[in-house]
């Protein structure tokens, strides 16, 4: 267990922990522009991917329910634990809201498409009951997919009802292109399923852009990942994050182990949807507590905590599962 552990750690975490680094650097010394990087990769990077990968994927409709049911329920009823616990020892809303969104939304996007990347479309890893590498890519869309919707639908919700109202806010996820990218990639799939016979049938001058794009999402995000971070650590608050810290890197991916294997989805999609529930905190949480005037000083120590802990306990999780479930 410890070997393989290690060969998590060198051949699937430390490319990205470098690539982060780097992105770190080149803010410390050429600083990039966060809004640019985050407008590119929220209207172009993401929408490409998440039609890309939705649109070659072939679980069947089933699963995708099951997937989503698994995610809402576990990661729902852990929200409501929270809020009463939080309410019950007397936090502040803000505090409280920062500790959901910290503990339930997953960082699917510049931290789980590069490790489920490396861990299957080059390091070759398939697990019983998986078709080939690239569906651990079409499974992590899907945990892409509800990630966002709970970012910026959920989201949304807490923290306007954590600030005394403004829950019109969620409507502002219609402002942007993921809602539309998600109908418009279940529709064309189900037309390449349905009409083409699972055939790709996208002409050259829309396919080419879309998969340079979605190809583009791994480098940029680890880079912006680095960037975003690149403020550094601090040392207080260390009575909130630790919780938080270890709910979100140890907790949620056990539970989501525990949902998928009485749903039936063990080992497969189930194996990825641990992994992919074993991410740190998405750093688009803190973007979003900082519009909305929440507890912003919490949720940037949990997001740069839990980033730099998940070097350790993805990868744990990463080598049970694989012991466990490997084909």
């Amino acid at each position: 267990m410890l070997h393989h552990t290690g060969q998590i750690l060198y051949n699937i975490l430390l490319p990205l922990l470098l690539m982060v680094g780097l992105g770190t650097l080149i803010q410390r010394y050429q600083p990039l522009s966060l809004g640019t990087l985050a407008r590119v990769s929220m209207w172009l990077l993401v929408p490409s991917f998440l039609l890309i990968k939705i649109y070659d994927s072939d679980i069947p409709w089933r699963e995708v329910a099951l997937i989503a049911l698994v995610f809402l329920m576990v990661l729902g009823t852990l929200g409501v634990l929270l809020y009463v616990s939080g309410r019950a020892m007397g936090m502040a809303n803000e505090t409280v809201a920062a500790a959901i969104l910290s503990s339930v939304v997953v960082n699917a996007g510049n931290f789980g498409i590069p490790v489920a990347h490396l861990l299957y479309v080059e390091g070759g890893t398939l697990f019983a009951g998986q078709a080939d590498p690239e569906a651990g890519l079409h499974v992590q869309a899907l945990v892409v997919m509800l990630s966002n919707l709970m970012i910026w639908i959920l989201g949304y919700m807490v923290l306007a009802v954590a600030k005394g109202g403004r829950a019109r806010e969620a409507l502002g996820v219609f402002k942007l292109p993921m809602p539309y990218a998600l109908v418009g990639a279940f529709v064309l799939r189900e037309i390449r399923l349905r009409s083409f016979n699972g055939v790709d049938f996208l002409p050259v001058w829309a396919s080419f852009p879309l998969r340079s794009l979605s190809g583009a999402l791994v480098p940029m995000m680890l880079v912006a990942l680095g960037a975003q971070l690149a403020k550094g650590a601090r040392w207080r608050r260390w009575r909130e994050v630790v919780p938080i810290a270890f709910i979100k890197l140890l907790a949620v991916p056990a539970l989501i182990g525990v949902a998928v294997y009485a749903f039936g989805l063990w080992p497969w999609p189930g194996a990825q949807l641990i992994i992919g529930a074993a991410a740190p905190t998405a750093v688009n949480t803190l973007i979003l507590t900082i519009e909305l005037d929440g507890d912003a000083e919490l949720t940037g120590d949990v997001v740069f905590w839990t980033t730099i802990f998940s070097g350790i306990t993805v990868a744990g999780v990463i080598a049970v599962v694989t012991a466990l479930g490997a084909a």
